[in-house]
């Protein structure tokens, strides 16, 4: 393998990151919560009054914490920056893997599930959809660019379907630029490497600066923008990015063996950066346009703390976020982001032949949507995933590296031949 003379990652071999899968099904199941007050908070129709009216009983500091869930979307691409960029960044700085073989892998992993959850989507909504005057035009652009997970390009057309699912398709998008960015971003020295991480924050924040001009605090802004800021794909490339450099100017990759001399110890800067996300989401319910100032760039640097020490090992989260069962739980994240929309969808049915069924949906939404993630996970996608592996995956697999990490394609997985104690297929 030839040497890259700005290549700064040390050469020896492995270190597992299982505090990083344990966070990541929290922060998952914050987004759902958020997505349940969205639901509970919204205008709604006559008949529907009770829906989730149960989370007017939480405790305070929960309900606006929940309502705070936003927070953690930022977290989730910072995230999956990070872990891809661990899995796949060679040491020539090149992708690990070919292109076509990384491509293929993460569609294998996302797109099986995604058709089958968009079929039982239709075949639930297209009549109510047509009932309330939706312009059938509309419904099929947005049925085509969701099934082909493009939606959230165009604002109009991301709520018709399936709203969550507007984060994977801005993770498609991340996943189609990411062999692009790897060799660019490898031609880069430490200090500059240190001078975009420090930029990127500020970076990110330009559209919500501009938005920001444009409707300034007290003013509505339409839903359209509203969804453009949050949900463009490019928008979210600076916090992709981020967690890409992470591995690199914190020396993470999977060609790492040395054990860390601060792993393992209680006290960590992380902890603190964790404890001030959870105080800061507590407190208050925070309104537009400062909620896209920190969902889009201020939180940034809490949550690079967060990461770094969560992939060391260090401090109490750490540990917390590695107890077992936190890996299986973890694993079934990318299934709960997909079917959050039936359980929403669910929860407005109960309603409509149950309007005193409202008491009690937010637990039993939690209960659903964690119980179909990991039945989703373990008896249908990765069965699915392992058959088309089989077929489209393995007979090229001579032709990759040796270190190619195909045994796991999840977004946010660790592949399965890193050490006991990580998550694995």
């Amino acid at each position: 393998m030839t040497s890259n003379p700005h290549d700064i990652r040390p050469k020896q071999h492995g270190r597992h990151l299982p505090a990083l899968t344990g966070i990541r099904f929290v922060a998952i199941l914050h987004i759902f919560c958020f997505h349940l007050w969205v639901l509970f908070d919204m205008k709604k129709e006559p008949g529907m009054e009770n829906l989730l009216r149960g989370m007017n009983d939480l405790p305070a500091p929960l309900f606006t914490a929940i309502a705070n869930g936003w927070m953690s979307t930022s977290f989730f691409f910072l995230l999956s920056g990070f872990i891809l960029a661990y899995l796949y960044w060679g040491e020539d700085g090149q992708l690990s893997i070919p292109k076509k073989t990384f491509w293929l892998a993460r569609a294998i992993r996302i797109y099986p599930i995604h058709l089958i959850l968009m079929l039982i989507t239709l075949l639930m909504t297209t009549a109510y959809q047509l009932s309330l005057g939706t312009s059938p035009w509309l419904l099929v652009a947005s049925g085509l660019t969701t099934l082909t997970l493009t939606q959230a390009w165009y604002p109009d057309l991301v709520p018709i379907w399936s709203w969550p699912t507007w984060t994977i398709s801005a993770l498609v998008f991340l996943y189609a630029v990411m062999p692009f960015l790897l060799p660019r971003l490898a031609t880069l020295s430490r200090r500059a490497s240190i001078q975009l991480l420090c930029a990127l924050p500020f970076i990110s924040l330009l559209p919500t600066g501009i938005y920001a001009l444009y409707f300034p605090a007290g003013t509505e802004a339409p839903q359209f923008w509203k969804i453009f800021i949050g949900s463009t794909p490019l928008f979210w490339l600076a916090h992709f990015i981020a967690g890409i450099l992470l591995t690199r100017v914190f020396n993470f990759s999977r060609a790492a063996n040395t054990s860390d001399p601060a792993s393992g110890s209680w006290f960590a800067w992380g902890d603190l950066a964790l404890l001030a996300v959870v105080v800061f989401a507590c407190a208050k319910q925070i309104e537009e346009p400062f909620k896209f100032f920190l969902r889009h760039g201020l939180m940034m640097p809490l949550y690079m703390v967060i990461i770094v020490d969560l992939a060391r090992g260090r401090g109490i989260a750490a540990r917390l976020f590695s107890l077992p069962g936190t890996g299986f739980l973890g694993e079934t994240g990318f299934s709960i982001f997909i079917w959050q929309n039936f359980v929403l969808m669910m929860c407005g049915a109960f309603i409509m032949f149950n309007p005193e069924a409202g008491q009690h949906q937010f637990f039993w939404a939690l209960v659903g949507a964690i119980a179909l993630g990991i039945i989703s996970t373990y008896l249908i996608e990765k069965p699915i995933a392992r058959k088309l592996r089989r077929k489209w995956l393995v007979s090229g697999q001579s032709n990759d590296h040796k270190q190619t990490p195909t045994g796991n394609t999840d977004p946010l997985s660790i592949p399965s031949n890193l050490p006991a104690g990580t998550s694995h297929e």
